[in-house]
């Protein structure tokens, strides 16, 4: 009986062990966990505007692809018309257009617009007087109206 005894005192004794053990860890627990979630909230402060800035450099990085391609596109353009402007029909095409160059045995011809030819004759009569009769004219008819 005396060995019963003592086998519940020792339980006894173990039981309020463990209990003062799992309290110790429940004190330990609590504290800890209060400084993880501390610990995460100040990370996630500190990191936020590091998020932000990834952000904002992907939607830059985005805009210089669009842009990028866009110089893609415009610079194949650039080169078929480097193509076109070397080919050598260009080139005559340009010569005939610009200096009125022919090929043999070809005639060049040249139409000549007549009111042109009447223009240019106002004109020399007016560098002749050193007057400008258009200016004046406007000028005369801007004073008139607003006199009047």
């Amino acid at each position: 009986m005396a060995r019963i005894n003592k086998d519940k005192y020792q339980d006894k004794i173990s039981k309020r062990i463990r209990e003062k053990e799992r309290s110790r860890i429940q004190r330990l627990i609590t504290p800890t966990a209060i400084l993880v979630i501390l610990f995460i909230i100040v990370f996630l402060v500190i990191n936020s505007p590091t998020a932000n800035e990834i952000l904002k450099q992907r939607k830059e990085i985005e805009l210089l692809e669009n842009e990028l391609e866009q110089a893609k596109m415009i610079n194949k353009e650039l080169e078929k018309k480097i193509e076109r402007i070397n080919s050598p029909e260009y080139i005559e095409e340009e010569a005939r257009r610009k200096f009125g160059l022919v090929k043999e045995n070809q005639t060049a011809y040249s139409v000549v617009n007549e009111s042109l030819e009447n223009e240019d004759e106002s004109i020399n009569e007016q560098a002749k007087f050193g007057i400008s009769y258009q200016f004046w004219e406007n000028f005369a008819k801007s004073y008139w109206s607003l006199k009047h």
